[in-house]
């Protein structure tokens, strides 16, 4: 086996510690900076403040009368009042757990934008790092057809060999340097992204090796571990408890209001004034706020039910893919160690056994397996990272 397979054996079998602290690094960065993910945050941090203005007292209400007496003789009347509405205190600590419900929602919605941002993040550190094996693997390709071009050029100048075979050599380095033009302007663009993603700040992804990945054994046991931190499962398990709250609050406030104030009234030669009592009883529209509130608790554990249903199930797809993308990567890998034909194609060149044609023809099956190798474990990384974006 030449140096060449050796090395891409070794870069697609094993797994840098240091590529691992690269990747979680600049994710880490990514999400640091990132400025949709700090407007989130902002956004989500007074959403939060909103859900609790009214966990407060009402406005107290301040009357003033001035009433002129006819006849004159009768005098003038002043009244000055002051009130302050109280709920029950059972419905105060009900607004109060319904803002927190609130709350957790907020807080697992940001969760879901996070996670969809620090997966295309992921995604695309991915591709970076497919592209710095794929430009390397080029240029390795490039410096072999230059050395073959050269070797073509005296061969045929001392008449060895013909112009159709130096014009084959130099038509396969021409494709090479096509497609290394291609790689670059492609990682051009994903580093762009990355970029952007990092709040316009340049990331700098030299890794060639990927994060280490272990897809779990069975799906259903890994499933019931870590699908309670599914941003999706989370939303709809704070909507349902919101709901119940909102019911539970929409019964109490069937209940009646007091408001406790001062008032004085001054006439000519009187003057009174003492503490006043209110009552507000919620005769209309309480009954229809229940149904209203049952109505909506109902669709909310419908919901929640339904989004643990489709989660599992397109969990269950996505494992399927990355197991078998997977799968397609340890064939691809295992493709380049029992069938490399590189050194044999370059012996019987050698020996005049073969043309350049074939020649070339043989290595760009050998070339066509790299390509594939390195392909299939990007993609089995990427089927990997959209199983487990929400552990990001």
């Amino acid at each position: 086996m030449n140096r060449i397979v050796l090395f891409i054996v070794a870069f697609i079998a094993t797994v840098s510690i240091f590529a691992q602290s690269g990747i979680d690094g600049a994710l880490a960065e990514i999400e640091a900076n990132n400025t949709t993910l700090k407007a989130l945050r902002k956004s989500a941090d007074a959403q939060k403040k909103a859900n609790h203005v009214e966990n407060t007292l009402a406005d107290p209400e301040i009357g003033y009368n001035r009433l002129w007496g006819s006849p004159g003789s009768i005098g003038n009347r002043t009244d000055v009042s002051a009130s302050q509405e109280f709920d029950i205190p059972t419905i105060t600590g009900a607004k109060g757990r319904l803002a927190r419900r609130k709350d957790d929602m907020v807080e697992w919605q940001y969760k879901a934008e996070r996670t969809a941002i620090l997966l295309e993040a992921k995604l695309a550190l991915i591709d970076a790092i497919y592209y710095n094996k794929f430009f390397a693997e080029l240029e390795r390709r490039k410096s072999h057809a230059d050395a073959m071009l050269r070797a073509q050029e005296k061969s045929l100048e001392a008449g060895a060999s013909n112009q159709l075979e130096y014009n084959n050599v130099s038509l396969s380095l021409s494709q090479i340097h096509a497609e290394k033009v291609k790689a670059g302007a492609e990682r051009q663009a994903v580093m762009r992204k990355l970029e952007r993603l990092n709040g316009g700040q340049p990331l700098n992804v030299v890794e060639t090796e990927y994060s280490p990945k272990a897809l779990p054994a069975d799906f259903d046991t890994w499933y019931q571990q870590t699908a309670e931190s599914h941003p999706t499962l989370g939303y709809a398990r704070s909507q349902q408890e919101m709901s119940r709250k909102q019911l539970s609050l929409a019964k109490q406030s069937a209940l009646p209001s007091i408001s406790l104030g001062y008032m004085s009234e001054k006439t000519m030669g009187e003057h009174y004034q003492g503490l006043s009592v209110g009552l507000s009883v919620p005769l209309w529209g309480s009954s229809r706020r229940i149904k209203q509130a049952k109505s909506e608790a109902e669709a909310a554990e419908a919901m929640r039910e339904d989004a643990q249903t489709q989660l599992k199930f397109k969990l269950r797809e996505k494992f399927l893919l990355a197991k078998g993308l997977s799968g397609a990567a340890s064939e691809a890998r295992k493709a380049l160690t029992e069938a490399d034909n590189s050194q044999l194609l370059a012996k019987a060149l050698k020996a005049g056994e073969i043309s350049v044609m074939e020649y070339l023809v043989g290595l760009s099956f050998y070339y066509d397996a790299i390509d594939n190798a390195l392909t299939s474990e990007r993609d089995a990384q990427k089927a990997y990272a959209e199983l487990t974006d929400f552990l990001l």
